[in-house]
């Protein structure tokens, strides 16, 4: 069989995320339903939400310019991160749970400051 590879030719629209975004949009599955049905279990949407609604006021976990930083500037940053968390779960009386969850919502590999829009992905996926 004759090497084909190099008549292929890539799609016109070859970014994944527009891509993606088309398939979503012409979806009809009722995306807030199947998020409850999926994520519903240990009451993990709603932890979510208040966790959320306490992470995006902290001006340390915003992403927007952590690209920009050298390699010691993140691993300071990181640990001044990983201290805010718990801090703020002492502050807040947070379970462990409630600590993965913010953990989560922090390691998300998002740019800009939207860890909300992390989470509005994960439950529109």
């Amino acid at each position: 069989m004759a090497d084909f590879t190099a008549a292929l030719k890539p799609a016109c629209q070859s970014d994944g995320a527009v891509t993606l975004a088309k398939e979503r949009a012409q979806s009809t599955v009722p995306v807030q339903d199947l998020a409850k049905h999926l994520l519903s279990r240990d009451d993990f949407l709603n932890r979510q939400e208040r966790i959320l609604k306490v992470l995006q006021r902290e001006p340390l976990l915003s992403k927007m310019n952590q690209m920009n930083l050298s390699r010691p500037d993140r691993y300071q940053l990181g640990l001044a991160r990983a201290k805010l968390l718990r801090r703020l779960t002492i502050k807040h009386s947070w379970d462990h749970e409630d600590y993965k969850v913010s953990a989560l919502a922090l390691s998300a590999r998002h740019s800009g400051n939207d860890l909300a829009r992390a989470t509005d992905e994960r439950v529109s996926r």
